[in-house]
């Protein structure tokens, strides 16, 4: 039976601009929709307008309007949520301890995923914050914010208004980060111990918010899952404030009538773009929505390295063996494979290669089926510890990395997928249904929830559900590979990744592609 229930009696809590009623369910106070900034189109975030009385905090805000049609790519496996859509999308999401005597709480601090151009911070049933802070006596905050092209089109050229137009939905996050730091503590959290954790394109905003000084203050540790990857699906100065022209030019808007900016529809914006995506393409111009390196946001590490401000924070950083879709083989497919059947695979796809490649395999992961080369990451995989081989440089022994390499009963046992770990590490697991089996879905569980909990209580993930893991540094590649049997290897995957890399299909987003379909 429930233990929760409903508690009609309102919490209310006063912040600096106002008082917020939320909603009690067990032992947890819920507060949806708080605005934590107000922003003109394509500029900064400023503070959020205060307001007299008791605001409603009952209903999740707006998230940022798509350009395209959300369709959940077949490797995320989790139900995904409808929501209102609205360019004043800067609001966010507070599960936090009913008890809120003793201590301050640890903050956890989680920022969605969807590259920079999609997704929200409810976009999935297993980004509820509820029972993370319930049983891991946390705050829990999610964060909606502007995202592609109104949150980085490169109006630089266009009035010093627009200076930092092309980072204003990083931006949007320090904004929310200095929220938090000025009023979760009437939450019964911890401003001094904000831990910022993001998938995807989520864990390069958490990169992006290392590289900004004036996020330092707000955080004291940040975890990386899925979102440490190469510099090619990242934009520069020169390709976005072209792509920019291209898109104002086909509106007929011009550095003499830019006003005209404000008053376009976003759909227009939209569709500017995918009359002019095709020649941008061409031209090597084609914009992937992501911050750009200027003096506000200085780069991403692997291009900038990390910023004296946040290089000596604790970072934890992880992937998956599987990442994305690189084996396209159906379950009944696979099935009626034998051993004979999947080397022949294996030899027909990777050619003279395949005997070192699969050689390599049995000797990292030695209990998988072989067929599990055709699904191995590299292009998250490298990178992340390429990543974490640079933040060891402060020589703290702060720095952590693990691969999940878990294969799931889907597929006839896939390799986890791109986001496969997210519901673990919420412990939402019941909210991913083939991610919950018997025994196993709740080891794991265990494992990943009291990882990011130790984490972000200490800086620490080190946990008496795995063995000793011992942080990265230039000498020592330790990996804690989190699997049916889990242990910390020493550049176990090195030769592997390296023989691979070159063979793997690329994973690029066509971005041109993604204008033949229309929100509805």
């Amino acid at each position: 039976m429930n233990q929760y229930v409903f508690d009609p009696v309102k919490p209310v809590v006063e912040t600096r601009f106002g008082k917020l009623r939320g909603i009690t369910y067990g032992n947890i106070n819920f507060f949806m929709g708080i605005r934590y900034a107000k922003a003109r189109r394509f500029q900064m975030p400023e503070d959020p307008e205060p307001w007299r009385g008791v605001k409603n905090a009952y209903t999740y805000g707006p998230v940022c309007p798509l350009m395209f049609t959300a369709t959940p790519p077949s490797y995320y496996r989790g139900l995904h949520m409808l929501q209102v859509y609205s360019e004043d999308c800067q609001n966010l999401n507070i599960w936090a301890p009913k008890d809120i005597s003793g201590e301050k709480k640890p903050v956890f601090v989680w920022i969605h995923g969807g590259g920079y151009f999609a997704g929200n911070a409810l976009e999935e049933y297993s980004f509820d914050g509820f029972h993370m802070a319930s049983n891991g006596n946390v705050v829990f905050v999610s964060i909606n914010h502007r995202l592609n092209i109104l949150g980085h089109l490169n109006l630089a050229d266009y009035g010093e208004e627009f200076r930092h137009s092309v980072n204003v939905g990083i931006a949007d996050l320090v904004a929310a980060m200095k929220w938090i730091h000025e009023n979760i503590s009437a939450f019964g959290g911890d401003p001094e111990n904000v831990t910022i954790c993001g998938h995807s394109g989520g864990g390069g905003k958490v990169q992006c918010l290392y590289q900004i000084e004036e996020a330092a203050p707000y955080f004291r540790q940040g975890i990386v899952l899925s979102g440490c990857m190469r510099n090619e699906l990242s934009d520069t100065q020169e390709c976005s404030r072209k792509a920019a022209a291209a898109i104002l030019g086909d509106l007929g808007i011009t550095k003499e009538n830019i006003e005209k900016v404000y008053e376009v529809s976003y759909r227009d914006l939209v569709d500017a773009y995918g009359h002019v995506a095709q020649r941008l393409q061409e031209e090597g111009n084609s914009p992937k929505w992501s911050p750009v390196a200027d003096e506000y946001f200085r780069g991403f590490p692997l291009d900038a390295g990390f910023m004296p401000w946040s290089k000596d924070k604790p970072l934890l950083i992880g992937s998956t063996l599987g990442e994305f879709p690189l084996c396209r083989l159906t379950a009944e497919e696979k099935e009626a494979m034998g051993e004979a059947e999947r080397v022949a695979y294996l030899r027909e796809r990777y050619g003279e290669e395949a005997e070192k490649l699969m050689a390599l395999f049995r000797k990292a992961y030695p209990a998988h089926d072989i067929l599990d080369l055709a699904y191995t990451d590299t292009m998250v995989r490298i990178p992340s510890m390429d990543t974490a081989v640079l933040h060891s440089g402060n020589k703290l022994k702060n720095t952590y990395i693990f691969l999940a390499a878990y294969n799931a009963p889907e597929d006839n046992w896939v390799p986890l997928w791109h986001g496969g770990d997210v519901c673990y590490i919420l412990q939402n697991e019941d909210r991913v249904y083939v991610l919950n089996e018997a025994v196993y879905g709740q080891k794991l569980a265990k494992i990943f929830s009291t990882l990011t909990l130790n984490f972000a209580r200490t800086g620490n993930p080190n946990t008496e559900y795995l063995p000793e893991w011992k942080p990265v540094s230039a000498e020592n590649r330790n990996t804690m590979v989190i699997d049916r049997e889990c242990a910390c290897l020493d550049g176990f995957d090195d030769d592997l990744t390296a023989a691979l890399d070159p063979l793997n299909p690329k994973f690029f987003l066509e971005f041109a592609k993604m204008f033949e379909k229309k929100d509805p």
